[in-house]
Parts: C-alpha cells; structure tokens; sequence
C-alpha cells in the first residue's frame, strides 16, 4: 500500500511500522466514560466553598493535574493524556449533571457516539450527583432562562445544546507566546501584575488564579518525566528506552523555559491543546496556523542538523495521532447535532502572513503528508490558499482529499480576510485568520470564546410557522402572529406579503435567540471561568480578566441557522407557481404538503414544484431568493449586541456562520413538508449547500450559485460541502481538473469548500457491514467521523448528497 502522496524518505528517520501500529490503536480505540475528573473536580469544591469562583476552578484544575491517572501511550513520541484511558470520555459536573444520571445506562446503548461505561464509574457519579444538583451551569441557564424561550424550544425553533449544558470552548490559544516564554513566563508575568497596587478584585484574582493554574500544569508535565524513567527502566527494546529517557528529561524542564527543539515545540502544542480540555468540556480547542508558529524551530533544527524532514514528519504524524485518544461525551438529544465524536480540533495550513505575502513552507507539505499517513478524523485538518499559492501544494492537497478522507477543507483568504476587516479588525489580523472549530474564522490568539455555533435557529421551522401564522403544526405553540390575529389562517395576496412575514418572524426568533445567547453568555462567565486558556489570549493578561469577562481583543459571535436554501428553493416555488404562473393556490398547496406529497394529486403538485428551479444549479430566478434570505438576517445584525460589548474588547459584534453541524439533519425531523418538494422529517440543506440531490447541472453551476450570495459578509465561516465521484479525481488528467476547480472557486469567492470522494456503493456497504469499515472517514459537515460512528439519519443524509462528476 502507497503510503506517501509525494514525500518520499531518504533514511530511517521515520518508522512507518510503528506509525502504523499507533494509527490501528486510534481507528479500533473504544470510547468510554471516566469519572476521575469528576471525583477530583468534587473533592476540591468541597474544600473551597465560598471563595472566588474563578480561583475555585484554578485550585481544581491544579488538584486533578496532581491527582488524574497518567500514561504515556504504546509507541508514541507524543504524551499527554486527557482521561484514564485512551478515547475516554471525563464529565465535567460543573456544567450539568442531571442528563448524566439520567443516562447512566443509555450510554452504551445508543444508535450513534456509543460508550461503555463500568457499574464502577456509574457509582462514582452517583455518589457526586447530590454535590452538584442545583448548582451547574444548566441549572443557573434555565433559572433565568424566560417562558418565551422555553416555548421557542418546544417549537423546535431554538436549540441551545452545548452552550447551556458545558464549556464554550473554540479557543486558538497564542502558540507563539507560548513557544517563546513557557509558563514560567507568564507566571512571572502574572507575579508582576499582582505587585500593581491599583489593581481591582477582579484583576488580582485574575491573576492569582492564571498563577495556581500554570503551577499545577507544570507540576503535571514533572508528573510524566518520572512516569517516562521508570517505563525507561523496564523497557527491554534499546530505542523505545532510549526515546521514553528522551522524555523524562525534556519533561523536567518542559514549559518552564522557551520550547527549545521542533520535538519540544509539537509537544508543547499538543499538551496546551489537551490541558484546555481537561479545564473546560467546551470543544473546538484548536491549533490554528501550525506551519506559520512552528517553522523557526523546525527550520533551526534542520540547520543545526539535529533533524531531517522524515523525523519532522514522523513528529508530526504522531502528535495528529494523539488527537484521537481524546473524546467528548454529549447529551444523547444533543449528540444528534454533533456525531461522530467529534472534537473540531482544527489544524490550519498555507495562506497569506500578516504582511501579505504568501506562508507556504516545507511544513504545509509535511502537514498534508502527515495527514495522509493519520488517516483519522482529528486534527480537523484545514487549508488557506491564495492566487499566490504554490500549485504542487494546492496538488498536494488535491491528491489528500482524492483518497476520500474529507481533508483538508479550502479556504479563501480573499473572502475571509475581507468579511474580518468588514468587522473592524485591522489588516493585518484578518491577515493571520485560521479555523477555530468547524468553519468558522477568526484570529488566532486574539478571539474570545465561540466564534459560531451559539443557539441553533431552525430557518426550516421559521418557513413552516410563516405557512401557518406563527402556529406550530407539532406542538400547538403560538408565540407570534402574520396577521396579529392568534389562530387566524394565513391569506397571502401578493409575494411581498410572504416576503414581510418572513422578515417579521426570522426577526421575532432571531431576537429571542440573542437573548438565550446572553443568558447562557452570563452564566458561562462564572461557569466556565477559565484562567489556564485565558492567559494565552490577548488581552486577558493585559487586562486582567478571563475571556467571557471581557479579556479577548476581538469578541464575535454567530449563531447557527439552518436552512437557507430550503427556504429560497420554497420561495421560488409560492413565487412562481402561486403568484406568477398561478398554476397552484394556496390551499391545493398546503394541501399537498400536509398529505406529504403522497396521492395522486399530491403526487401531481409535488411534479410541478420540482420543475421550478433549485438553488445549485446556476438559476438566477433561485439564487437571487436565496441571496435575499441571507440578506435578510444580515440586516439584522447590527442592532445585536455580545454581552460584553463596551466591556473590553476592541471588537465585540455579531456576525453570520452557516456553520451547523449535524442539526440540519434533526432539524430536518421537526419540519414537515415544505414548499420546495422536500419531505416531512428529511433533512434541511446543511450550510449554504444545496438541498440534498437537487443540484443536477455539475459542479461549477454549484459554485456559480453559491458565489452570488454575500459570501465576505459571512464573516464567521460560509460552509460549502460537496460531494465527488471518486471516478472524477482519478488520474493525472482529472486530478488537474480538480485543481483548476479550486482555482475557480477562489476566482469566484467562494469563501470556503469541501469535500467527500466517495461512492455510493461504499457507503451502503459500510452500513451494512460496519466491521469492515471502521477506516471510513467522511466529511459530516464542518468536520470529519468515522462514517460508522454516525446515526443513521446522519449516514444517509451523507449518501443523499449529489456525487458529482465532470461534465
């Protein structure tokens, strides 16, 4: 088997074997819930009742690092673990504790994103329970949380998932501080700040808390050097005694200075990445532009000559590898939005530097090659290209996503520089944007927590309460009237009257999703107090304060909405065959989607709605609605507010994200038919993609369509998912018109784009026979799984997407 894309070694300095044996771990590892952390978590509480709740979560992050079960993984260069057990996933009851009792004995019998969990364990979590209950994040959400909001979620209009239960997560911490100064650095600089006798409260236990925080995760890393020497000391195999020595003692210094090698600096970011998660349950923990922080030490090394490209590589692999030893464990509701264990760690290559000019160097190489050789889900590889971008790294990259693992995902700076700079951030910046979680952009080291995915608005659910005078069909709720009569049918004369009563419900929902932003906003203040991943952002040290207190420079948000192009293609069929063609009334219609197109004269109207065209397909008649929709929301955004606007940072607004995940698929099961022929309970469309299977005329008619939307406005990541034959990148030929692909979709400004290439045929085998697939990784939606991971719902909502070919 090929393992390389174009790299080939010259020496032994990579040992594919062992790559190998370490990948197999990671693809067969079991996932399982832990309850150390949560033990430990407890135990300290119990202590420190009544003092700051920051410096409580300081003194408890230190004492789970001093006390949490320690290894070093089975041929890995990289340690750092993040549970008891490889793939284990810890609970953080700070956040909630309620929906882990209640699920204690569901977990290992799910549909998807299953856990074994020990009659041990459950015990251990019981006994912690009572400690908890009344005092989480979720219970102080939902104290706060008004009727109208409640109601909105019984619509299936709003779902908070994440933001009310656990951490907030999305952070790309500022790796080149850390590489240069260590923790030592930032305690000593924290220790200065403490000798200011002006400071505040706030500042001073600010401070304190970054001080308890570090000391104990330099103690941790001490905690493996004496791990690693007595493994050194039964190890019979000459090199692996030799590497685990190696370990024991960078160990002893490691972060108490500057990084001081390559080996050092990929370990570094490895553990920062890892720490943040044991100090917080929020994900999207992220590395942002790796290529660009860690070229000087690589290149150092190189001329120094104490490393080769082929060991580069090999760290490189190893430390991707270890991603997948870390896991997450979700509500089982909220586990529909976001399958597949997914983390979101994304790792970003290429593109522009601060000054303009293009980054790409040997390590954009080694990355995709490293890739390759991972073949598992996490990082959740990205790529930055440019007009100025080598063409064999833009090949390179061609050639990774031919092998049909869903990475890397393309991103244009042009567009994404532009939609930053729209929102007041300088130049040079917008210039250093990476991915922080799925597809949203942001700067690396200067953004606060959550630059997308806050509450999930239902675009699907908005359209079908527009269709029935703000009534839901399901629930019975109605919170909002067309016509300002509760109860009345709707009786639209004209488009334009469709048009305003969308405007007035999208504005009426979107307002109350901004105020269920706020409200877990405050409570993720105190509840997700944070002073390890805080200190590694600007300008939390400088201003002494955690991030969701105010400390980040730049603070943007977005909310996840689900469903434009559902609702544009359902636009163009009222528009046309109602008020244009006058081929439908309204009651025929309505009563086709209420009989789910089923019956002869459902089956009928269900004929004509699809002959009128779809977005996908490079119809401006469609593509224009669906622009108009987009503008809709758009127009909304200034008058919203974060909730720590005017409290710190220098940029604080909302933006827009068509980043959502897996919820187009259960946000799909609450809608019932709708205008555009889609079926009651099938997915909405996922991003600003097209709704599954109906872009029929090619590729390039999708970019033609999604490129007349304001894709620079989208300034927190425009989600474009696309799915290839594997047929149509096969070969030298083929692989060159794929690459010309790319290009085009950089000239046309389609802000991002990414990709399966794998047939249908496979996938319906991998359903059927699991086993035997538990290499399959796909692109889900902003990110990639292991396909037999996913629900059902999820997989074929995968498979239903349009596999394209060339024309």
């Amino acid at each position: 088997m090929k393992k390389f894309l174009e790299f080939v070694p010259r020496n032994e300095d990579i040992d594919l074997v062992r790559i190998h044996r370490l990948q197999q771990i990671m693809e067969k590892r079991t996932a399982s819930i832990c309850s150390e952390r949560a033990v430990l978590i407890t135990e300290s509480f119990r202590t420190t009742e009544g003092e700051d709740y920051v410096l409580r979560k300081a003194k408890a992050f230190a004492h789970i690092l001093e006390n949490m079960t320690i290894y070093i993984q089975d041929d890995s260069l990289i340690f750092g673990n993040q549970a008891s057990r490889n793939f284990a996933a810890p609970i953080f009851p700070e956040f909630s504790i309620q929906w882990v009792i209640k699920e204690l004995d569901e977990f290992d019998k799910r549909a998807g994103d299953v856990f074994q969990i020990s009659e041990e364990v459950k015990r251990d979590l019981k006994s912690i329970a009572p400690y908890w209950q009344g005092h989480t994040h979720e219970d102080e959400v939902w104290k706060n949380t008004p009727d109208s909001i409640r109601q909105a979620e019984k619509q299936s209009v709003l779902h908070r998932g994440g933001i009310s239960m656990s951490g907030d997560g999305h952070i790309v911490p500022k790796h080149e501080l850390i590489l240069q100064k260590g923790f030592r650095g930032i305690v000593e600089e924290a220790e200065r700040q403490l000798k200011n006798r002006n400071l505040s409260e706030e500042n001073a236990t600010f401070y304190q808390a970054v001080i308890i925080a570090l000391e104990g995760a330099l103690k941790f890393i001490k905690r493996y050097s004496a791990l690693a020497y007595r493994m050194a000391e039964r190890e019979t195999d000459r090199k692996r005694r030799q590497e685990l020595l190696q370990i024991g003692k960078m160990c002893e210094t490691l972060l108490e200075r500057p990084a001081a090698s390559f080996y050092e600096g990929c370990e570094v970011c490895y553990l920062v990445h890892m720490l943040q998660m044991i100090e917080s349950n929020g994900h999207s923990f992220c590395y942002g532009r790796f290529d660009q922080y860690m070229y000087d030490l690589y290149i150092a090394d190189i001329k120094k000559g104490i490393l080769t490209q082929e060991k580069a590589l090999e760290i490189i692999t190893h430390m991707f590898l270890m991603n997948s030893s870390n896991n997450k464990v979700r509500p089982c509701g909220h586990t529909k939005f976001s399958q597949g264990y997914p983390l979101y760690s994304n790792l970003m290559i290429g593109g522009r530097k601060p000054d303009g000019t293009d980054g790409t160097n040997e390590l954009s190489y080694l990355c995709i090659e490293a890739m390759n050789l991972t073949k598992m889900a996490e990082p959740n590889f990205s790529m930055r290209y440019n007009t100025e971008t080598p063409r064999d790294l833009l090949r390179l990259a061609a050639k990774l996503i031919r092998t049909g693992c869903g990475m890397p995902s393309m991103f244009n700076d042009e567009v994404a520089v532009k939609g930053l700079m729209d929102l007041g951030i300088p130049r040079e910046d917008a210039l250093d944007y990476c991915a922080i979680g799925c597809v949203e952009t942001g700067v690396p080291g200067k953004y606060g927590h959550r630059s997308t995915g806050m509450t999930y608005v239902n675009w699907g659910k908005v359209l079908e309460l527009v269709l029935n005078n703000g009534m839901d069909p399901n629930s019975g709720i109605q919170l909002v009237a067309i016509n300002g009569k509760m109860g009345a049918e709707v009786d639209y004369k004209t488009y334009d009257e469709v048009w305003e009563a969308w405007e007035k419900m999208l504005k009426f929902y979107s307002d109350l999703a901004v105020q269920c932003d706020a409200i877990c906003g405050r409570a993720l203040a105190v509840y997700d107090a944070d002073p390890f991943a805080s200190c590694f952002v600007d300008n939390c040290m400088q201003l002494g304060k955690t991030l969701k207190n105010g400390g980040c420079k730049y603070d943007v948000i977005s909310q996840s909405n689900i469903g434009p192009s559902v609702v544009g293609n359902s636009l163009a069929v009222i528009k046309k065959l109602i008020f244009e063609d006058r081929k439908l009334t309204w009651e025929q219609l309505l009563k086709a989607m209420k009989a789910n197109w089923e019956g002869k004269e459902a089956a009928y109207i269900h004929k004509l709605v699809n002959q009128v065209p779809k977005f996908g397909n490079d119809e401006d008649y469609v593509d224009s609605l669906v622009k108009d929709v987009f503008h809709s929301y758009l127009k909304l955004l200034p008058d919203y507010k974060t909730d720590r606007y005017g409290k710190g940072p220098e940029v604080s607004c909302y933006t827009m994200s068509t980043s959502n995940i897996t919820s187009y698929v259960p946000n799909g099961l609450d809608v019932g038919a709708t205008p555009d022929g889609r079926k009651a309970g099938s997915p909405l469309n996922e991003g600003c993609s097209p709704t599954q299977g109906t872009d029929r005329n090619g590729p390039t008619s999708v970019i033609n369509s999604v490129a007349k939307l304001p894709n620079d406005r989208v300034a927190a990541g425009q989600l474009l998912n696309m799915r290839f034959a594997p047929g149509a990148l096969a070969g030298d030929e083929n692989l060159k018109k794929f690459v010309e692909f790319l290009k085009a979709c950089l000239l046309k400004g389609i802000y991002h784009n990414q990709f399966n290439v794998i047939d249908t045929k496979t996938f319906l085998d991998a359903k059927k026979n699991p086993q035997n697939y538990t290499d399959l990784i796909v692109r889900v939606a902003g990110y990639c799984a292991q396909f037999v991971s996913l629900m059902p719902e999820a997989q074929d909502a995968i498979i239903a997407r349009t596999e394209n070919t060339w024309s």
